[in-house]
């Protein structure tokens, strides 16, 4: 397990990041990843090219800062309360909002709510990834999993 923390002026090189990365935020710039070293070694050299780039073409660019540090299991350990307090408040946003789109699908039937809809699935499998590697499933995760499963239903019945 490895926690990365990144410090950046400009939030847009941390999230082209971590949509490199699996893994979770657990508080702002600190995240867990189950990544190989190798592969968020890649990652963050992608980044850092491109505020390279940046820098080259006007003379200044972002701040960008990281460190990676490999957690042995105590260390873990001692982080995963962290884990699972983020994973219970993301399960329970996306709940929220899955709520939101099922009373949308019901009301309208709107076909571009797929849009919507593959967001959606996308930070749903994420955050599912996410309980799963590091062992951690608060009660939120179960509903999650429940509207999942109605909000699927109801996709597959407006998207066929």
């Amino acid at each position: 397990m490895l926690l990365i923390i990144v410090k950046s002026d400009d939030v847009q090189y941390v999230k082209k990041l971590w949509r490199k990365l699996p893994g979770l935020e657990i508080a702002d710039g600190v995240y867990l990843t189950w990544a190989t070293r190798e592969k968020v070694k890649k990652a963050v050299g992608d980044v850092k090219e491109e505020i390279f780039k940046t820098w080259d073409a006007g003379g200044r660019g972002p701040l960008f800062e990281i460190a990676v540090v490999e957690l042995t299991e105590q260390q873990y350990n001692e982080v995963r309360h962290m884990a699972k307090s983020a994973i219970e408040r993301q399960a329970a946003a996306l709940t929220e909002e899955i709520d939101r789109l099922l009373q949308k699908i019901r009301s309208s039937r709107d076909r571009r709510l797929a849009g919507w809809y593959r967001d959606v699935a996308r930070r749903y499998q994420r955050l599912i990834d996410a309980s799963l590697a590091l062992a951690v499933e608060p009660t939120a995760v179960g509903k999650l999993k429940e509207k999942w499963k109605e909000l699927t239903l109801e996709a597959g019945r407006l998207f066929k």
